[in-house]
């Protein structure tokens, strides 16, 4: 009987850290995982770039949770610059099963 493949997910690692800042159009981010992950970076669909900062620190931390497949507690700090955070992991949970 033929076995149907899984799809093939990188494995990132551990997300530690997660740096959003908003830009005329959109917001980005980018997520720092431990590990041999790296970083992962991009702009979120939504929610628009006039939003209020909390919007868009959730919408991060979702990505993040989808990149790391686990959920995460996460404590904001604003950046030195205006318009940006960054996101300290302080909670990662469990891989879920294989």
């Amino acid at each position: 009987m033929a076995r149907t493949p899984k799809p093939h997910r990188l494995a990132l690692g551990t997300p530690t850290t997660i740096v959003l800042y908003r830009t005329p159009d959109r917001w980005r981010y980018a997520v720092y995982f431990a590990g041999p992950g790296g970083v992962a970076d991009g702009a979120l669909g939504a929610p628009s770039p006039s939003c209020e900062p909390g919007a868009a620190q959730a919408a991060a931390v979702r990505k993040a949770e989808e990149l790391g497949r686990r959920r995460l507690e996460v404590r904001w700090h604003a950046a030195h610059e205006p318009g940006w955070w960054t996101g300290t992991v302080t909670d990662a949970g469990p891989l879920p099963p294989a």
